[in-house]
């Protein structure tokens, strides 16, 4: 990331990073998403979370975080640091270049995870900045690598964006925005059309959201979401996971975690 795309960043929340995944990646990736969602590959503690059953998202069952049968309609799979797979987006150059520009060389991990939005009956995401003054973190997250996996459009819910939204900091609390808040009178929506590969990094304070998919195939993207190390969860007192500097996952976790098949314990228990 040179000046010119720092200055991007900076002044409209976000930037696009080109493709960063090779075809031949893609193609394992997208395997190892199926892979989860049927249950060939399991991991004991591994965050699931599915569509609703009518296309709603008030009607999302957030209580229910794992797997519970094989089903393509998974909306999320979190704790992918640890996948082997998953994990090699933090050894990209852009990666680390990023992240050591925009918060330091230490950096953990909110969160590493899916975001398929089902070809049947997909609900809205609404418009949300991903940090929020009601969550229990001692700082907030950074940015956020959002990257399709087989290619994001208008027609199956590509990311949508408030240009510049990130400038006015934590909206009332902050999380979900009503899009009519007077804040953002005048502020344009765009739509980030991803071809498979490509990503885009956004500021946590950016309004985004997406729409259903009107396809009949399910829309995949591979989302990272960073912030400093020094970061804590403020009820139990535990660090996020280490992606860069001292303690950071290694390639000896990672083994450990495929071998025991499973996640460690979540920051937040």
């Amino acid at each position: 990331m040179n000046n010119k795309l720092l200055n991007q960043y900076y002044k409209n929340g976000y930037v696009r990073l080109g493709k960063i995944f090779t075809n031949n990646q893609l193609e394992k990736l997208k395997k190892r998403v199926k892979d989860l969602m049927l249950g060939k590959i399991r991991y004991e503690n591994m965050f699931f979370q599915l569509e609703s059953h009518d296309g709603k998202y008030s009607t999302i069952n957030k209580n229910l975080e794992t797997f519970v049968g094989p089903s393509l309609r998974y909306r999320k799979i979190k704790d992918l640091e640890y996948d082997d797979l998953f994990n090699k987006i933090f050894q990209k150059k852009i990666v680390k270049f990023c992240s050591e520009r925009l918060i330091g060389k230490n950096v953990s991990c909110m969160r590493a995870m899916i975001f398929n939005k089902s070809y049947k009956n997909s609900s809205i995401l609404p418009f949300h900045q991903d940090v929020s003054n009601d969550w229990n973190m001692s700082l907030k997250p950074k940015f956020t690598i959002w990257m399709s996996l087989n290619g994001a459009n208008k027609n199956n819910g590509c990311l949508k964006v408030i240009n510049g939204s990130h400038r006015l900091g934590v909206i009332n609390k902050g999380h979900l925005i009503d899009e009519k808040n007077i804040k953002l009178k005048g502020m344009n929506i765009e739509y980030i059309e991803l071809k498979s590969g490509e990503a885009i990094l956004f500021d946590n304070h950016l309004v985004h959201g997406s729409d259903k998919n009107k396809t009949r195939k399910n829309r995949l993207a591979f989302t990272v979401c960073l912030l400093d190390g020094k970061a804590i969860h403020l009820k139990t007192k535990k660090k996020y996971p280490k992606i860069y500097g001292k303690g950071a996952i290694d390639k000896k976790l990672i083994s450990k975690v495929k071998k025991l098949k499973k996640i460690p314990n979540k920051v937040y228990h």
